[in-house]
């Protein structure tokens, strides 16, 4: 094989630890890239990252139940001009329309995201955008008819159509006024919280785009978090809880978010906790880029499964976790230095 092939090939097999994507996926993804460009790029406009920010704050935040991955999502493909999620499930895919879609009640806030539009729907996959942005956010794995189910699910289960202004559907090409208010009043690029959160989205993005890691690398079993202020910079805070006993621990997953190349330009900042995760104790990372605009903690906690989570679940999960790290792993160095960082 060309020295030139086994280099694309090895790039293609690190990404998909990354996305989740099938070897095919990613190495398609690499080609069209072309030579010199980043393995997992950034989106090409402010907007897309925007709009990727909200959608992994969503995923952190709409949890109602225990899923096989540990977002709901099996796996990402991004791209310059945007992103494709493989949603594993269609109550996994109304939690996500429901925290997406825009709606407005009188007298309240529009709850999602103003502007979101459906503006395709494909045999197995729906194409959303945020109107008059150059952005684009795909939903796959489900067939056209469980997309349609799943939004039956949104409406019977969270929304009363009766009361409420489903904007995305009474108005599919244009902003409502209920919109156009919200982004005036709550989105105001001159309030300081509002150029922090901008700032810091960046992050966000990053990390829906290396979703799968947490999976991939690691014995995640669920993760929830949110987003916060800080000080100075914004921050992304993932609870994750990991199977005791079952494959590598969460320290892989931080050593991926930091391999140069593929990860991100963050520096762990602050650990406490211990460095043998066979003891199954609690861990938190905090790490932060140079310039101080995002921060991530992430508070892994190595514990048995919630008695709400199912048996037949649990097994499926269990079965899915690496059994030991991927054999290309992550510079040693990055994984034992966790004990000397304060």
């Amino acid at each position: 094989m060309p020295a030139g092939e086994q280099s694309v090939q090895s790039v293609a097999l690190r990404r998909r630890q990354y996305t989740g994507e099938t070897f095919q996926q990613a190495r398609r993804a690499i080609d069209r890239l072309g030579a010199g460009a980043a393995p997992i790029p950034a989106p090409q406009s402010p907007a897309q990252e925007r709009l990727e920010a909200r959608v992994f704050l969503n995923l952190l935040e709409h949890r109602n139940h225990y899923t096989r991955y540990p977002l709901g999502i099996k796996a990402v493909q991004p791209a310059t001009d945007g992103i494709t999620l493989h949603v594993e499930s269609v109550e996994r895919a109304a939690e996500i329309l429901f925290a997406l879609l825009p709606v407005h009640s009188p007298g309240e806030e529009v709850h999602g995201l103003p502007g979101l539009r459906i503006i395709n729907r494909l045999q197995s996959a729906i194409e959303l955008q945020v109107l008059n942005q150059p952005t684009r956010l795909r939903l796959r794995g489900l067939p056209a008819s469980q997309w349609h189910h799943a939004e039956q699910i949104t409406l019977s289960k969270w929304i009363d159509p009766d009361a409420t202004q489903l904007c995305w559907r009474t108005a599919p090409k244009t902003w409502t006024p209920a919109e156009r208010e919200h982004m005036t009043v709550w989105e105001d690029d001159s309030d300081p919280f509002i150029r922090m959160c901008l700032r810091g989205s960046w992050l966000g993005s990053a990390l829906l785009r290396r979703a799968a890691l947490l999976h991939t690398v690691a014995n995640t079993y669920f993760v929830d978090g949110y987003r916060g202020s800080g000080l100075t910079a914004m921050r992304w805070v993932m609870r994750s809880s990991h199977a005791p006993q079952h494959g590598p621990g969460a320290r892989h997953a931080v050593a991926a978010l930091l391999a140069p190349g593929y990860g991100l330009p963050l520096r762990l900042i602050r650990f406490r906790g211990d460095t043998d995760e066979s003891y199954g104790s609690d861990q938190h990372f905090v790490l932060e880029d140079s310039a101080k605009t995002a921060r991530l903690e992430l508070q892994a906690s190595t514990e048995r499964p919630s008695e709400f989570l199912s048996p037949e679940l649990w097994k499926t999960i269990l079965r899915r976790i690496p059994a030991s790290p991927p054999s290309d792993e992550l510079p040693h160095v990055v994984t034992i230095s966790l004990g000397s960082v304060s």
